[in-house]
């Protein structure tokens, strides 16, 4: 008489042979196929996401760029024998800049944190609009703050 091999499960606790007997070697091997799957998607997830923090960084990399390229450094006498350097930003510098911004691009921009651009807004250095809940912050007066010109 054939003997019918009986279903074999890869994803429950325990693998059944044609024999009906559990064998250690088949429940080890479950075991470790459902760790290496584990293991797989870890490391796929951790992927995703220095994939996402590399993106950031090279974004902000590419902002830093844009503003040396356009900003051109003139030194100026300061006392002593020490020569401090004065910034004069070329107006090219803040063409990725949104007209009207809000607190994130401030963020972003500065790169500091919630809180931190917040209190900025907050500390009234540079003009800024409440629109209910939104906070809006016109580009020339944040760049003027910016470029150490006094609010006016």
């Amino acid at each position: 008489m054939k003997k019918t091999p009986t279903k074999k499960s890869y994803y429950g606790k325990s693998r059944i042979a044609d024999d009906g007997i559990v064998r250690e070697s088949e429940l080890s091997d479950t075991i470790l196929t459902a760790h290496i799957e584990q293991v797989e998607q870890r490391i796929t997830n951790l992927k995703q996401s220095m994939n996402a923090e590399l993106d950031s960084l090279l974004s902000v990399l590419q902002h830093m760029k844009e503003f040396v390229h356009n900003t051109k450094l003139e030194p100026s006498k300061r006392s002593g024998s020490l020569t401090k350097y004065q910034s004069e930003v070329q107006p090219e510098a803040w063409e990725h800049i949104p007209d009207v911004m809000q607190v994130k691009d401030i963020q972003s921009i500065l790169g500091i944190g919630t809180n931190q651009a917040y209190n900025l807004v907050k500390s009234g250095v540079f003009h800024h609009i409440h629109i209910g809940n939104r906070i809006l912050i016109p580009k020339p007066g944040f760049i003027a703050w910016l470029e150490g010109e006094s609010q006016q």
